[in-house]
């Protein structure tokens, strides 16, 4: 699916969300949405399945980095820190 870039202010998204909704969901445009005088993309309408490509793709490396993880514990690689000790360090 071919897609097209656009930009709107935050205003001309709010005109003409319903028509960048569809041009996302049917022909699979990205538009993004600009605020500001520097006109700074806060946000984006996607389509759905670039969401979904993504967090398939962020669950994958977060997938391969946990059996990482685990296979450096159980090769003695590394030693495993207890959560408690943890969330202590955080707090300082």
């Amino acid at each position: 699916m071919a897609r097209h870039f656009a930009e709107l202010t935050v205003s001309e998204a709010r005109d003409k969300f319903s028509d960048a909704i569809n041009r996302a969901a049917f022909a699979g445009d990205v538009t993004y949405v600009t605020r500001g005088r520097n006109r700074s993309r806060a946000a984006a309408i996607v389509p759905i399945g670039l969401v979904e490509e993504y967090i398939e793709l962020v669950d994958e490396q977060d997938a391969r980095i946990a059996d990482e993880r685990l296979r450096e514990i159980a090769e003695g690689e590394v030693e495993p820190v207890p959560a408690e000790e943890v969330l202590r360090s955080l707090k300082g």
